[in-house]
Formats: structure tokens, C-alpha cells, sequence
């Protein structure tokens, strides 16, 4: 039995560095560039916010936070403005947003929210005029677990809300990223050529998952860093090095590719001994819902056989020995 206190710490511990680095570079990516212009006006009392249920998603908790929102001292002329004042002004919004992007329904809200984040950025704002916002954490959770893309780059997001009129609110979000649009740009035909080269023309899905499984094994060289990109899939496909997320972002859209449904999966190791995060694969085999944790079963290139499948095709029940992850937003694997 492998003894998991052993393996690769790797997957996802990025959370408390990126908490960190988020603050850090909060001055350029939030706030602005000066002193003055840094300085954030604390959201006035009467501008209500949704109240957030502690007792759920408790994965979305590590990697979320609920907040006032900041406002951007841009000119003196924002001065004494309520949100929803600088919301209303266009020069404020174009040099602090861009643009407002709208939705009229909780369902338009959702995938506006997948849009924006999906497209890397970082900071935007939706003013939503539909029927009243009841849990507000549960929407941007749901938006948050919609997309394996998003759970792979997306490792911290801040969110907060005020309503402007009753039924129209403005909501705001700060997002980090562990990748952007040019390193995508660069992975596209990266990928191909790497999915080309696996000749799966012909082969059953399970032969397919098997083949893509050994080969993102015998690609990346495990690097416990925490520079960005060994978190994303610039890690896998462009330097060939990486933590848990950059494998399994790998098999996420190679098994996408070749056809075959998959979630990317975050949760914690369950027999470590600092709840280490991690990112692992469940993949629809010919068995059925199953998880794959190839960081895990990558043994490294020094062992004569280095794919294990110790963590290969776990139902639910043999992976709760091992991993924890918030269920509710997973298929199962029985």
C-alpha cells in the first residue's frame, strides 16, 4: 500500500501563497498604481449584501472570499460617491471595469459569470435585473464548479454585491488566474500536436483513457513551485512541468478531445497531514463514473515502471479513503 503522507505534496497548494500574492499585487490589480489611488472606500452601510451560508461548499470557501467591494480612487471627483453613484458614471466604470455586462435572469447571470472568468478576467461587474438574489455564494459556486477550465485557473476570487434599485443590483468580482489569454494562445497547438501523437484513431474509450493517462505521466516532470504556471496547463504542455492541477487539467482536455466525459476534481488528501489541496481526474470509463489521480500514479522516471495504477478507476468509496471533495457537485462512482 502506498502510503500517501509520502507522495507528491503537490495539488493546489497555491491557495495560502495565492492568498498572499493576491494582497500583494492587490495595488496593481485591484486598486490602481499610486498611493492615493490605492486607497479603498469602505462600502457605506445601507448598501445591502447577501448573506453567505458558512455551512456549505466548503471547497468554494478556501478558494473564494465574499467582500465589500473596494472602490477605485481614480480622480478626486469619486470623492463622497456612493457605489452606486461611480456605477452610474461611465468614466468610472470604462477606467475600473471597462464595461457593465448585463443580465435579466438567474440563468444569463450564471453564464455571464462563466463567460467573464473563462475569458481571464480580472476584474468585472454584471448589474443583474432579475427576480431576487436568495444566495448569491450558491450562484457564483455553481459558476465556479460549472467549468473544469475555471476549478483548473481560477485558484482565489473575491465577489461582492449591492443593490442599486429594488430588483437591480450590481455585482462585482476580483479574479486570479493561473494562467491568461496569450499562454493559452501558445497551449492550442501544443495540444494538438501532443493528442496527435497519441493515434488513438480506432482504440475503445477505456484503451483511449488508458493510453492518455501513461502519456501525461511520461510527459511532465513533478515540480513543486509555486510559480503560476506549473499550476496551469502551460505547465503540462509547454514546459513539461507541474503540480497536481497541471496533470490534471492535461487529462481533463485530452479525455475532452478524444471524446470522453471527465470533471477535474479538487479536494484534499485525506491522510496528509496539513489537509494538503490536491487535483485529481473522474473520468466515464466503460465501468462507469471513475477517479483518476495520475500525479499520484506517476512514480517518476527513475522507477523502472513509472505508471502505477494504485489510483486508477476508484469508485467513490475506495477514493474516500484516500481524498475528500465536496460530492455534490460530482457524479458518482459507484
Amino acid at each position: 500500500m502506498i502510503d500517501l503522507t509520502q507522495l507528491r505534496e503537490g495539488g493546489l497548494k497555491i491557495l495560502d501563497k495565492v492568498k498572499k500574492l493576491f494582497f500583494i499585487l492587490g495595488a496593481v490589480l485591484l486598486v490602481g498604481c499610486t498611493e492615493d489611488e490605492n486607497e479603498v472606500i469602505p462600502v457605506v452601510a445601507d448598501e445591502a449584501v447577501v448573506k453567505q451560508d458558512p455551512d456549505n461548499y466548503e471547497w468554494f470557501h478556501m478558494t473564494s472570499d465574499f467582500i465589500d467591494i473596494p472602490v477605485n480612487r481614480l480622480a478626486s471627483e469619486t470623492e463622497g460617491k456612493t457605489l452606486i453613484e461611480l456605477f452610474d458614471d461611465e468614466r468610472y466604470v470604462r477606467n475600473t471595469y471597462g464595461s457593465i455586462m448585463e443580465a435579466k435572469d438567474e440563468a444569463t447571470l450564471k453564464e455571464t459569470i462563466q463567460s467573464a472568468m473563462l475569458d481571464y478576467d480580472l476584474r468585472f461587474l454584471i448589474a443583474y435585473s432579475g427576480t431576487a438574489l436568495e444566495n448569491l455564494e450558491q450562484m457564483v459556486a455553481d459558476a465556479y464548479y460549472s467549468s473544469p477550465m475555471i476549478l483548473a485557473t481560477v485558484p482565489y476570487l473575491q465577489y461582492g454585491m449591492v443593490e442599486a434599485v429594488e430588483g437591480k443590483y450590481f455585482i462585482h468580482f476580483n479574479v486570479l488566474y493561473t494562467t491568461n489569454n496569450i499562454e493559452m494562445a501558445t497551449i492550442k497547438p501544443k495540444l494538438e500536436e501532443f493528442y496527435t501523437g497519441l493515434e488513438l484513431d480506432g482504440k475503445t474509450n477505456d484503451e483511449k483513457i488508458s493510453i492518455i493517462h501513461r502519456a501525461v505521466i511520461e510527459q511532465i516532470e513533478y515540480v513543486d513551485g509555486g510559480d503560476f504556471r506549473y499550476h496551469s496547463p502551460y505547465g503540462f504542455f509547454v514546459l513539461g512541468e507541474g503540480v497536481c492541477q497541471a496533470y490534471a487539467i492535461a487529462m481533463q482536455m485530452l479525455l475532452e478531445k478524444a471524446g470522453i466525459e471527465s470533471q477535474f476534481v479538487v479536494g484534499y488528501l485525506t491522510e496528509s497531514d496539513n489537509n494538503t489541496a490536491h487535483a485529481w481526474n473522474l473520468v466515464k470509463t466503460d465501468e462507469g463514473w471513475r477517479h483518476i489521480d495520475a500525479t499520484s500514479n506517476d512514480l517518476g522516471a527513475a522507477n523502472d515502471e513509472q505508471v502505477s495504477l494504485y489510483f486508477y478507476k476508484l469508485t467513490d468509496e475506495v477514493a474516500s479513503q484516500y481524498y475528500f471533495w465536496d460530492k455534490k457537485f460530482y457524479p458518482e462512482a459507484e
